[in-house]
């Protein structure tokens, strides 16, 4: 649709210096464009006047309802990636203080890299993810928090699904799908019964970019939805 206006305003223009009695305006006299303007006049001024008005809607359309509603859009989608960022680095220090303990800020900020992650935690025949695993199972308090931080991504996605209007059908099931999966290994017996094996198998598939049907993927799903928001 946002097409259809914006093509809708090129022909206005071209419908307003055709339908105008006035030769062409000084800027454009001896360019390319003069000729298509001459051979376009007709003096018509209902055409001049249907072209005027609607560029004059189309201006007041990008003013007051485009440039805010974009403006918009792109602060809740920044917003989004940096809450998704601060989700993944959370998480990983969460399942480093599990396998490793004390670790640097630096290991947690560079093991966001999903190359990085699988390397370091696919060393051994995955013993530091099974230590991940152990500790989370044997120290609750680090399992609660890897739960909250997918609640606070999960809120935070609710909240631009309730205020940015998705076009995009594909995008906006995707999201809503994570929100829903968020909720049940959080709430449903389907998981209670062995929780730190799929909130694991979960956080698997983010982190080092697996799915558990499709295999390895290139990029990261997550990011590429919050780009099309």
């Amino acid at each position: 649709m946002n097409l259809v206006l914006y093509v809708l305003a090129i022909a206005a223009v071209f419908g307003m210096f055709a339908g105008s009695t006035e030769p062409v305006i000084l800027p454009l006299r001896g360019t390319a464009i003069e000729p298509a303007l001459h051979a376009l006049h007709s003096g018509n001024s209902i055409l001049f006047n249907l072209s005027l008005g609607y560029l004059s809607s189309f201006i007041f359309w990008l003013l007051v309802v485009q440039y805010p509603e974009t403006k918009r859009r792109k602060l809740l989608r920044d917003n989004l990636a940096r809450q998704y960022q601060d989700f993944k680095e959370s998480v990983v220090r969460i399942l480093l203080s599990c396998a490793i303990g004390a670790h640097s800020s630096d290991l947690s900020k560079g093991l966001c890299d999903h190359e990085k992650f699988k390397q370091f935690f696919n060393a051994n025949e995955k013993q530091r993810w099974y230590a991940a695993l152990n500790g989370l199972e044997d120290q609750k308090h680090h399992l609660k928090d890897l739960l909250f931080e997918m609640e606070l991504l999960a809120a935070e996605v609710t909240y631009v699904l309730n205020n940015i209007p998705l076009q995009d059908e594909k995008v906006h099931r995707s999201l809503k799908l994570l929100n829903e999966h968020v909720h049940r290994l959080r709430n449903s017996s389907v998981y209670s019964a062995d929780p730190v094996k799929y909130v694991g198998n979960f956080l698997w598939g983010i982190l080092a970019r697996w799915s558990f049907i499709d295999g390895q993927r290139n990029d990261d799903f997550i990011e590429e939805l919050i780009k099309k928001l």
